[in-house]
């Protein structure tokens, strides 16, 4: 069942967001995916390849070798490698940009930054995050930058909130619409709501992502995409603009995939020439290892985010249809049709 929108306007811009993607580690054993992962996104390519412009956060390094820079021994402490190749799963499946800001960014030191970086460009998938990188694209004639922050050494920081929005505030004076990507909040099952407070995950400080992404908008973000949960999270309205604050993880492959952590979605939304949100949709997928992400009939990951955005923002929510189409207020109506 596709839906169909009332007409959009001038030419907007289309952007397909995920959540975490690692598909697959070899270290500190391998637990890598069946068929070299070819299948990893069989069943959910187009999807992702049915925006103007797809993104993710990649969760992990992609480095033969090297010298792993954490004490995975430490209980709940990971670090993730991916074999370089795998960039070509990447390719296929669409993306045309990563966020590199995360917590595993330095999992493998500055080789693995590097390595990283080297195999992105490599394959032509821009990316953002280390050192304060951004992403630049031009999209009809209008200038589109990303910008990435998160809560690890390397990368802008979402604690320093002056800093981010001086830098928000410098790219919309030389851009059209201005993309937020932040990777922040506690983990697991525990943090599926967002609160207006500041949150911590095994003592480590992890942000107030309400106020950082409210903050950025201010400064002149159009639409803010955040990650770090391993679940999905409720979006609000801010200033007619989309915030999305966790979309969970989309393929992580070797993760704990059980209940919430394993819904998938895949966000669209439409901007206009300005960068106000129009609407969107939640397209439900799920992880159910050893299968491949496959589209969740019972649109799991849209009617949770829908319940967690009416608890947690009440009147700022979107309004989220059961089958996942995001509109801004109830004045819009759904049309749904069977092809």
């Amino acid at each position: 069942m596709f839906v169909l929108f009332p007409s959009a306007g001038a030419d907007p811009i289309s952007v397909v967001a995920v959540g975490d993607i690692m598909m697959g580690s070899d270290y500190p054993r391998t637990m890598l995916p069946p068929n070299q992962g070819d299948d990893l996104y069989r069943k959910v390519t187009e999807y992702l390849r049915s925006a103007d412009l797809t993104v993710g956060n990649l969760e992990g390094v992609l480095l033969d070798g090297g010298v792993c820079a954490k004490k995975t021994n430490k209980g709940r402490v990971y670090a993730f490698r991916m074999p370089p190749p795998f960039a070509q799963h990447l390719v296929d499946a669409g993306f045309d940009f990563l966020n590199l800001a995360n917590n595993h960014l330095n999992d493998f030191g500055a080789h693995g930054v590097e390595s990283t970086e080297k195999t992105l460009t490599d394959y032509g998938i821009a990316f953002g995050g280390p050192a304060g990188k951004i992403g630049k694209f031009e999209i009809r004639g209008k200038n589109i930058a990303i910008a990435c922050f998160a809560t690890s050494p390397g990368t802008d920081l979402i604690f320093d909130i002056v800093a981010a929005q001086s830098k928000v505030a410098g790219l919309a004076r030389q851009h059209d619409i201005v993309i937020v990507s932040f990777h922040g909040g506690g983990e697991g099952l525990k943090y599926l709501h967002t609160y207006d407070t500041f949150e911590y995950f095994l003592d480590q400080p992890r942000g107030n992502v309400v106020e950082f992404s409210r903050a950025v908008v201010d400064s002149g973000a159009d639409f803010v995409w955040g990650h770090g949960p391993h679940v999905p999270r409720a979006m609000e309205i801010y200033k007619d603009r989309l915030i999305a604050y966790s979309l969970g993880n989309f393929c992580t492959w070797g993760f704990n995939v059980a209940q919430e952590r394993g819904y998938a979605p895949i966000l669209m939304v439409l901007l206009d020439s300005d960068g106000t949100f129009m609407r969107g949709e939640i397209f439900s997928m799920v992880q159910q290892p050893p299968q491949p992400l496959m589209v969740d009939s019972l649109h799991r990951a849209a009617r949770l985010i829908a319940r967690l955005s009416m608890e947690d923002f009440s009147e700022a929510a979107p309004l989220i249809a059961p089958e996942g189409s995001v509109f801004r207020s109830i004045s819009m109506p759904v049309r749904t049709i069977n092809p």
